[in-house]
């Protein structure tokens, strides 16, 4: 009785933690260089209490023998995202548009 109480309660707490990470999309992606135009944007969001993060995605780098430098402009290969909670998408677009200067 005790396990089963047990194990619904890891189950319960995985299925939270699953639907809780899929209310984050992405908004914008970049590498190298435009990397610092996403974390200007990224402050903008924030200083207009929009829910954001940024997220260094290093396992976009492609399989096999490639150089780098073909494919990615930075040295990491990284590639960094702009994630906004899905309720402040609308908020996060509009002040994009807002700020051209930002993008």
């Amino acid at each position: 009785m005790e396990m089963g109480i047990t194990l619904l309660v890891v189950v319960l707490i995985g299925v939270w933690l699953v639907m809780r990470s899929k209310r984050w999309k992405v908004l914008l992606t970049a590498t190298g260089p435009e990397t610092e135009q996403i974390n200007v944007i990224y402050e903008l969001l924030r200083s207009n209490h929009v829910k954001c993060k940024l997220v260094t995605d290093e396992s976009a780098r492609p399989a096999g023998f490639v150089q780098a430098s073909d494919i990615y402009p930075s040295d990491s290969g990284a590639v960094v995202k702009l994630k906004v909670h899905e309720k402040y998408m609308d908020q996060a677009k509009e002040l994009i548009e807002e700020f051209p200067e930002a993008v």
